[in-house]
C-alpha cells in the first residue's frame, strides 16, 4: 500500500505536528488512501512503486496527505474507527436533580465528523486542485 507521508513529513513545517499522535502510523495510512481514492481518474506518470514520478506532484501528494492527517488530528479523529471514531461530543451542561445532560452540537456535529472521514480537508483538496489531480471534487467545509 502506497503512503504518501511519514512521520517526519508530518512534523515538519508547515504541518509542525507536536505532539505527534500516538496514532500517527494510521492517521498518514488512512489519509494516503483518501487522496489516492479522491484522485484515482487522475492521470500522472508513476514510478515502479506507484507513486507519481514528477517530484513536485509527489510533493503535492505529501501535503495533501500532511493535511489531511493533521486536520483529523486537529478534529480528535481516529479514521480507523470509522464513523465510531469520528464521533466525539462535548458537553455543554448536565444536571443531578433530574439526570439532565446536553450535547454542543449533538447530531449536526456527529455527521460533520463523519463526513469527514470520507471527504478531503479545505487544504487538502486545495493542494491538489492546484497541483491537477483533483477535479470536480466538490469542497465540503467541516
Amino acid at each position: 500500500m502506497l503512503t504518501y507521508a511519514t512521520e517526519t513529513d508530518l512534523t515538519a513545517s508547515p504541518w509542525g505536528i507536536d505532539p505527534v499522535p500516538a496514532n500517527v502510523a494510521a492517521l498518514l495510512r488512512s489519509a494516503s488512501l483518501l487522496v489516492r481514492r479522491k484522485t484515482r481518474t487522475a492521470v500522472y506518470a508513476t514510478d515502479a512503486d506507484g507513486y507519481p514520478s514528477d517530484t513536485g506532484l509527489r510533493q503535492a501528494f505529501t501535503d495533501a496527505t500532511c493535511a489531511q492527517a493533521a486536520s483529523w488530528a486537529a478534529a480528535g479523529i481516529d479514521p480507523t474507527g470509522g464513523t465510531a471514531g469520528a464521533k466525539q461530543t462535548a458537553v455543554t451542561s448536565k444536571g443531578i436533580g433530574s439526570a439532565s445532560l446536553s450535547y454542543a452540537g449533538g447530531a449536526a456535529a456527529a455527521d460533520a465528523r463523519a463526513r469527514a472521514l470520507d471527504t478531503l480537508c479545505p487544504d487538502a483538496a486545495t493542494v491538489l486542485v492546484t497541483a491537477g489531480v483533483l477535479h470536480g471534487e466538490p469542497l465540503h467545509n467541516w
